[in-house]
């Protein structure tokens, strides 16, 4: 596995709307090692999705540095691929789950793409029906699972998942939970984003809070992060 350490310094960032150009980065000074995961919490709008844009090499920053495994993250991205579940899945309509799957295993970079295809099919936990149901008519959770055995397709060394638990019953929970352990036991680098706090403290091996437009370390200092209150109170206390 070509390790995946991220390393991201001085980092300006910002995307265009209309004739605007809107600076959403400033100065994000950050890393996330292989065998860990890394969590990012942030009120809306504090550039979560545009921070891992960058790592993922789909924007490119305005000033400063990000690298991945040493490569410039679209460099990567092309020579290894890069597990990716953006906030907002879209698949092509009509295609069933099958279907995408089956898709997602000849994209990897895995040369066993059969091997690739019954893993994602084992990692939706699916039955036949399920599987042969066109993937815009699932619900909301059965999308994000979907969208999740995509990201996962092939075991990518850098994996990077947006809001991964938004629309997730109890079950499904707990199997996403297992898959991001299972990653991170592999040697993989796993960053996710998430408005769910619990989440974030049971998972992250390390936490980065991102709002004004930089990033700074949760439970630095004489701050505590427990139970999802120590976290929280941080997170309130810099909104005040």
């Amino acid at each position: 596995m070509k390790q995946a350490r991220v390393v991201v310094e001085d980092l300006f960032a910002s995307y265009r709307t209309g004739f605007r150009r809107n600076t959403v980065l400033t100065g994000v000074d950050m890393s996330a090692a292989p065998g860990e995961i890394t969590a990012i919490v942030g009120p809306n709008g504090a550039g979560k999705t545009t921070l891992f844009s960058v790592i993922t090499g789909l924007l490119r920053p305005d000033r400063g540095r990000c690298l991945i495994g040493g490569l410039p993250p679209a460099d990567y991205r092309r020579r290894h691929g890069v597990g990716y579940l953006p906030e907002l899945s879209a698949f092509p309509r009509g295609w069933t789950v099958r279907n995408s799957l089956a898709r997602c295993a000849d994209l990897s970079v895995s040369e066993d793409s059969a091997k690739v295809f019954a893993t994602a099919l084992a990692r939706t936990g699916f039955d036949s029906a399920t599987l042969s149901k066109p993937v815009d008519k699932c619900s909301k959770g059965m999308q994000r699972l979907v969208g999740l055995a995509y990201a996962l397709a092939g075991d990518p060394a850098l994996v990077v998942l947006d809001e991964p638990f938004s629309g997730l019953d109890v079950h499904a929970r707990a199997r996403l939970r297992l898959e991001m352990i299972a990653a991170r036991n592999r040697g993989a680098t796993v960053l996710f984003a998430s408005h769910e706090l619990l989440e974030v403290e049971r998972l992250a091996d390390q936490i980065f809070i991102l709002e004004n437009g930089s990033v700074r370390t949760a439970g630095g200092g004489d701050e505590s992060v427990s139970a999802g209150t120590g976290l929280e109170a941080q997170l309130m206390s810099h909104d005040r």
